[in-house]
């Protein structure tokens, strides 16, 4: 059983760090300039890719 809350906490926490990376990215892509799509989509693939880790 405490496997499955530990679990559970881990996926919850997950869920928080994918909502925070896409507002961080969506929010830059608002405020600057020189932000493309390219750009955007690299940084969310490293910072997924750090969560997921």
């Amino acid at each position: 059983m405490n496997k499955q809350m530990s679990k559970a906490k881990g996926s919850s926490s997950k869920q928080v760090d994918f909502s925070m990376i896409v507002k961080k990215a969506y929010e830059r892509g608002l405020t600057e300039n020189e932000m493309t799509l390219e750009k955007i989509i690299a940084e969310l693939k490293s910072d997924l890719k750090s969560i997921i880790s």
